[in-house]
């Protein structure tokens, strides 16, 4: 097996077991001036935001979205804001809408971005 094969693996791994520590948020939640967001393709997006990690699933992709060098994410036509549903992402040509919003541990955020 190749290293390359061998880091693919670990983590794909990773990711799908940190997949049970994810939960559904059940409220709206205010992000901060410096949170960040990043894409995983054009299927989802992660937010850090303090000590705080999200993921932000797509609803039937989104292909801007794994192009854009801009997002901006709204929900309840406030900025900055994540809620259960009615969550898009904003990205230089289109909006995608989000179909879930997951509350993520740290070292799920770092398993996604580097499966980016």
């Amino acid at each position: 097996m190749l290293p390359l094969s061998r880091t693919a693996l670990a983590t794909l791994l990773c990711v799908s077991a940190s997949v049970a520590f994810a939960d559904p948020i059940d409220a709206c939640v205010d992000l901060g001036a410096e949170a960040q967001l990043s894409r995983v393709g054009e299927k989802a997006v992660l937010v850090k935001d303090a000590d705080n990690y999200y993921r932000l699933n797509v609803r039937k992709g989104c292909y801007d979205l794994g192009f854009t060098p801009k997002l901006v994410v709204s929900a309840e036509k406030t900025k900055g804001r994540i809620c259960p549903s009615g969550t898009r992402v904003k990205t230089q040509r289109d909006f995608c809408d989000i179909e879930s919003v997951e509350k993520i541990d740290e070292t799920a955020f770092q398993a996604y971005r580097r499966v980016r």
